[in-house]
């Protein structure tokens, strides 16, 4: 979409689906009216540019996972990401549940009476002892610096009176971080600014809200255990969990242009045969930011290297990646 100011007539397609959702009018109308003022937003001019069939979409899943974009609330965002179909790149809308946004919709679903998730800063006192019931001891060190965050846990008290517990130290969330789209989308956007000093780094929600996403991964990863049914009157509550469950977890798929220019990367490389027989095996149920992470690794390993794609983001093959494909067609 242009970069316009956008009215609640943009809205009207997507309000049949949301009440088809259970949505009331008013609610609709209520959602529609945050996600009018979050695109407004003069300093969310760049997601306001995204399609305006993935931001009608994002607004029906607001329906769908029974969360708000009520900024007060914090339950649920929209975000941008970049798509590339064919040579044409496109910006898309989508909704990301927030933390606050998870625990509540694992918590309505029944099968969790409840959850907290709380970090563990480096002079906490914290100890798990792992065994047929996990236990852990956690002091919170109260006066003074804490120093950073070393790791984050979830404990879940589940419908039948169990428990559910998961760590994650700062290592296993940072090599999360590393497959994240705005992550990735910051470190080039900082290794230009420090060629460019015209070039500015917005910070990242991994920077910016440090904590919650921290939270947020570990409690993600936690909902992969947990039961997707809970209490048997929650039958809609369970519904809108797993929708939003659903939505955390998908991952952009990799594109055709992708997989061409990562198999020919493969098949010209240097590394063992067995290795390439490896990736080739991979590569076509790799996620876009797993093919876009071997092309890194490929184009270094070429018996003449070639000029690096630059790519870190979804989509963004770029020229080079084109070119390189439009060579192995008409190579002289």
């Amino acid at each position: 979409m242009k970069n316009t100011e956008l009215k609640q007539e943009v809205f009207h397609p997507a309000e049949q689906r949301m009440r088809d959702f259970g949505m009331p009018v008013e609610e609709i109308r209520k959602e529609c009216s945050f996600a009018i003022q979050i695109l407004n937003d003069p300093k969310n001019s760049y997601l306001a540019g995204a399609t305006k069939e993935s931001i009608l979409k994002s607004v029906v899943n607001i329906a769908s996972v029974g969360l708000t974009l009520n900024p007060v609330a914090k339950e649920a965002y929209l975000i941008p990401r970049k798509k590339k179909i064919g040579n044409e790149y496109m910006l898309e809308c989508h909704l990301e549940p927030s933390y606050i946004g998870l625990v509540k919709l694992i918590t309505n679903a029944g099968s969790v009476t409840n959850i907290q998730t709380n970090l563990v800063y480096e002079h906490d006192e914290f100890n798990i002892i792992y065994g047929l019931n996990t236990d852990f001891r956690h002091i919170p060190m109260l006066k003074g610096n804490a120093g950073v965050i070393v790791g984050v846990y979830s404990v879940a008290t589940l419908f039948n009176k169990e428990k559910q517990f998961e760590y994650m130290n700062r290592e296993q969330i940072e090599a999360i971080r590393e497959h994240s789209e705005s992550w990735l989308s910051y470190l080039k956007a900082k290794a230009k600014a420090g060629k460019d000093e015209k070039v500015s780094v917005r910070n990242p929600i991994w920077i910016t809200n440090e904590g919650e996403m921290f939270r947020k991964t570990c409690l993600k990863r936690m909902s992969k255990y947990l039961p997707r049914s809970g209490n048997p009157g929650h039958v809609k509550q369970t519904q809108r969990m797993n929708n939003a469950i659903d939505l955390t977890n998908k991952e952009w798929e990799a594109s055709v242009h992708q997989i061409q220019y990562a198999e020919s990367l493969i098949n010209s490389s240097t590394i063992l045969e067995s290795q390439k027989e490896n990736l080739l095996k991979e590569l076509p149920t790799c996620r876009s930011v797993d093919v876009e992470l071997m092309i890194d690794y490929l184009t270094g390993n070429q018996p003449n290297p070639i000029e690096s794609a630059d790519v870190h983001t979804q989509g963004q093959i770029g020229d080079a990646v084109d070119n390189a494909i439009e060579r192995d067609k008409d190579p002289e």
